[in-house]
């Protein structure tokens, strides 16, 4: 036997449903119609505006009908799992991955494109924790190296980098790219390759001195031994203690 809602939360989830697919259920009989569609434009709006904030660059390029229409499937369709409006971004991204199915007239880039800027609001804008105490003009070589709270590499199949509505049909071309967040709470961002992921991924792990890491890293890769491409591994860690993408070492 299953228990029927009472009437309010009836009305309520009636009044949700047209509010996400005004098109697919119709208005509550006992409203006015011009008080619903205030309504549907000011909760519509106001995901399209966060949206259009988080993801600049795909909005530009998708142009503004292809972008509503999107938009329109993420509010009708997608179970936000978070209240947050600084979630938004992360859920539409989610919904890209997981839920939506490109078109022919998407980007073949869509995803990455999104993912990336999504990635440029995140290190911006996510909580960094405790204090971070570290040596910062310390031996990054014989110590163990301070990472930035914030920073996260990926390896895209696009240069999303590159893209913009001046460039909107870029080769594809493998990118490795590293987003971080420096001292001064600037978003930063580094080009780099494969391989150079790997000794992020390396230091993240942390533990482990900067002349053990690049050991570590050489011998995964069996480079053991090879003194040019640990010395290129010395030249990347220095270079990324300038950037800020290491702090310093560890006390």
């Amino acid at each position: 036997m299953t228990c029927e809602l009472p009437k309010f939360k009836r009305i309520q989830q009636t009044f949700a449903n047209h509010i996400k697919s005004p098109a697919q259920v119709d208005c509550p009989s006992d409203i006015d119609e011009r008080s619903m569609a205030i309504y549907r434009d000011l909760f519509f709006k106001n995901i399209m505006g966060f949206l259009s904030g988080g993801f600049p660059v795909l909005a530009e390029i998708i142009g503004e009908e292809r972008w509503h229409i999107i938009g329109r499937k993420f509010f009708s369709h997608h179970h936000n799992k978070t209240p947050y409006f600084l979630e938004i971004s992360r859920e539409f991204l989610s919904f890209l991955e997981h839920e939506y199915t490109s078109t022919a007239e998407d980007p073949v880039y869509l995803y990455e494109l999104a993912h990336y800027e999504w990635l440029e609001l995140y290190v911006d804008v996510e909580p960094e924790g405790a204090a971070i105490e570290c040596d910062n003009d310390g031996d990054i070589l014989s110590n163990v190296p301070v990472m930035s709270p914030v920073v996260e590499g990926f390896l895209y199949q696009h240069p999303v980098h590159q893209i913009s509505a001046e460039n909107s049909s870029p080769d594809p071309k493998p990118s490795a790219l590293i987003v971080y967040r420096a001292r001064d709470d600037e978003v930063g961002f580094a080009e780099t390759n494969p391989f150079t992921l790997q000794l992020l991924a390396l230091l993240k792990e942390g533990g482990r001195t900067g002349e053990e890491t690049l050991s570590l890293l050489m011998s995964q890769n069996g480079l053991a031994g090879q003194q040019a491409a640990y010395d290129g591994g010395v030249q990347t860690l220095q270079l990324w203690q300038r950037l800020g993408i290491i702090w310093g070492c560890c006390l």
